[in-house]
């Protein structure tokens, strides 16, 4: 009884929940308070005869901004810690720990969509430049809130914060909580995608910056804010320095990469907003960008320490003691860090917008490229960091993949790796080349691009196998908790890998869908953004890795197909994208004239004939890749069969041909049965 008592105790003594909340709030809000005086961002009267939302909208929008962040780390912070922090149950269920880390999960979920929604009727007042009173009302907030980016973003916030709230309340295993941890970490990261005026140049770059600086800083803070709390209340699993140590260890290599990216992404912000360096100490804007970066220094220094001297020697109590006061110093930091961030993202930029001389260039964000070529088309450059970085990581986790088994003495077919390295190339070439520009403004070369990403990257990318590289590179966790292999395991088991690879869900997602891109408005409405056409192109490339997968992958998949029905999905393929390019040339009407009629250079001069060059490519270049498919798998198919041959052939060496020997006994005793009959 005094053993449960005691542990009881320590189980709940400690800060309150509540008392962290507040006290980080307060941090946050001084600090961004400071930099809005400094950096010239904070409310003042309206000249009279401008609109002006007055006081409470001018002050109110950057705390309930500081206020909306905190709540969204915070949740983050309670799934990250029960899906990948807190001891684990059995079964992929979550601990008691984990359960009631999902339980304030949907409390800070809950408030954090009331503060997005307070916070879009605050952005739509100022926008509209009315009065809070009026932006509240059904008819206008109806009318307007959906139509504005920016409000339109926390509209969608507040919408996943409360099915987050939800689900985190009604779900208990660990692969859902992993899932409420992504889009919560999406969800923050949405005001950023309407942060930035192509006007002010690098769009692209400042928009990827933002995104993947939001989404750091909420990972850091709220794997921060777990260790912290469940350190100093000693909560069941953090009792002891060794379990402890375990968490921090695991949350190390995300804390690291969050570091790189706030460093990087930090870096390229402030590039996009500062004409020269030395408007970092020149301008009020550059001065607290300057803090925000000298904050962001010491954190990395921190986080040194912590990696280099607090872990390793994390037994006793003082040092315990110790590694809780530094993991608290660094979240106060990250905090003002925070509240900074906040103060420079409404405060007006040195950097002076330049205007693009027609409409359809400020809608591209760049002046019309030259008459194409085969050198500017294949040799240009226009890098989308987005995608430049996530291939040259793809790439190097491979390489990694490979080089682990090569020391351990085991082999990996280099085709493999050609075929990997290939399949990335082309995907940076289709995204950062020439051809990513011409094909904003072309349709003929945007089906060059679209054909290449889907249908000829995708097939090298699945052939080299990168889910059974990791499988066999990574070492299974000696934790007790789930590690990156067994979290891989669990993808390709779960309900999701089935649904994606069934193969009516790749055939409409990979086939029917170009109908419904090309043929309706929806081509020009994603074109018409920069995210939407991000996701148009992560369209084109995963829907394209999902049909090559079950096709001829060489990764395991959920419900292999047999090889006489890959032969028949593939056919079918042929036969619907022959139909769509027979369509297309045929037609009387250019494509996607929503979109490519606005951005249409001079050298453009007859849009159909481009539309008909493009049903070409779409047939010429979808025939190449499903040939080579057809002979894949027939190899595949005859592979197979050699090795099932060779089998038998190993099973009656064993057992003296049993197999064979019942077979010609059961033929006997039916012959025996036949003759006895008549």
């Amino acid at each position: 009884m005094t053993t449960t008592s005691t542990r009881a105790a320590a189980a709940t003594a400690g800060p309150s929940l509540p008392l962290l909340a507040v006290g980080g709030a307060v941090l946050g809000l001084i600090a961004m308070a400071i930099g809005l005086v400094v950096a010239g961002g904070s409310y003042e009267p309206a000249i009279p005869g401008l609109p002006d939302p007055g006081p409470v909208v001018g002050w109110g929008l950057p705390i309930l901004r500081v206020l909306t962040l905190l709540a969204g780390a915070l949740t983050v912070g309670w799934l990250i810690g029960a899906a990948f922090l807190d001891p684990q149950g059995k079964g992929g269920v979550v601990s008691p720990t984990g359960r009631r880390d999902l339980t304030r999960a949907t409390i800070t979920a809950g408030v954090w969509a009331v503060l997005a929604l307070l916070q879009m009727f605050f952005l739509l007042a100022e926008i509209l430049g009315v009065g809070l009173d009026r932006a509240m009302i059904p008819d206008v907030a109806a009318t307007y809130a959906w139509e504005v980016p920016q409000t339109r973003a926390l509209a969608v916030m507040a919408l996943l914060a409360a099915i987050i709230a939800v689900g985190a309340l009604v779900t208990s295993t660990l692969g859902v909580s992993a899932v409420w941890t992504v889009l919560a970490v999406a969800a923050v990261s949405l005001p950023a995608l309407a942060g930035h005026g192509s006007g002010l140049g690098d769009h692209a770059l400042a928009l990827s910056s933002a995104i993947a600086h939001s989404a750091a800083a909420t990972v850091w803070i709220g794997g921060l804010i777990v260790l912290a709390f469940h350190g100093l209340r000693r909560d069941e699993g953090f009792a002891t320095p060794g379990a402890l140590r375990t968490a921090a260890q695991r949350f190390g290599f995300a804390a690291l990469v969050s570091v790189l990216l706030l460093a990087a992404t930090g870096a390229a912000n402030a590039y996009t907003r500062l004409d020269t360096v030395d408007q970092l100490i020149t301008t009020d804007y550059g001065l607290v960008t300057s803090a925000k970066i000298a904050v962001l220094v010491v954190l990395v220094g921190i986080a040194a320490v912590i990696r280099k001297r607090l872990l390793p020697s994390l037994d006793g109590e003082s040092r315990r003691a110790t590694f809780l006061k530094v993991i608290a110093l660094e979240t106060a930091l990250v905090v003002i860090a925070f509240g900074l961030g906040v103060a420079l993202a409404v405060s007006p930029y040195p950097r002076v917008e330049s205007l693009l001389p027609t409409y359809g260039e400020s809608l591209l964000g760049y002046p019309y490229p030259p008459p194409p070529d085969a050198a500017g088309i294949i040799f240009g450059l226009q890098v989308e960091p987005l995608f430049l970085v996530a291939c040259l990581v793809a790439a190097a986790l491979y390489v990694a993949g490979v080089i682990t088994l090569v020391r351990r003495g085991d082999r990996w077919p280099i085709n493999r790796t050609i075929f990997w390295l290939l399949g990335i190339s082309l995907v940076i070439w289709t995204t950062n080349a020439g051809i990513s520009v011409y094909a904003q403004v072309s349709i003929g070369l945007h089906m060059v691009q679209h054909m290449t990403m889907s249908m000829l990257a995708p097939m090298f990318l699945v052939l080299g196998g990168p889910f059974t590289l990791a499988l066999r590179a990574l070492k299974p966790s000696t934790t007790g908790r789930w590690g990156l292999r067994e979290w891989i395991v669990w993808g390709l088991h779960s309900p999701a890998a089935k649904i994606v690879t069934n193969p009516i869900f790749v055939f409409a997602i990979f086939s029917l869908s170009m109908f419904a891109l090309y043929f309706t408005p929806l081509m020009a409405w994603l074109m018409g953004s920069h995210v939407g056409h991000l996701g148009m192109q992560i369209h084109f490339i995963a829907s394209g890795y999902l049909f090559a997968w079950i096709i001829m992958g060489v990764d395991p998949v959920p419900t292999p197909l047999p090889y006489w029905a890959r032969f028949g999905l593939i056919l079918l393929m042929v036969g619907v994208h022959g139909f769509f390019a027979v369509v297309v040339m045929m037609g009387s009407e250019p494509l996607a004239q929503d979109w490519y009629g606005i951005v249409r250079p001079d050298w453009v001069t007859d849009p159909l004939a481009d539309t008909k060059y493009g049903g070409q490519v779409a047939w010429g270049i979808s025939e190449i890749p499903m040939l080579f498919m057809i002979l894949m798998v027939a190899w595949q198919w005859m592979r197979s069969d050699e090795r099932e041959a060779a089998r038998k052939d190993r099973q009656a060496d064993r057992d003296g041909d049993a197999e064979l020997t019942a077979y010609n006994e059961r033929l006997a005793a039916l012959d025996e049965r036949s003759r006895r009959g008549t």
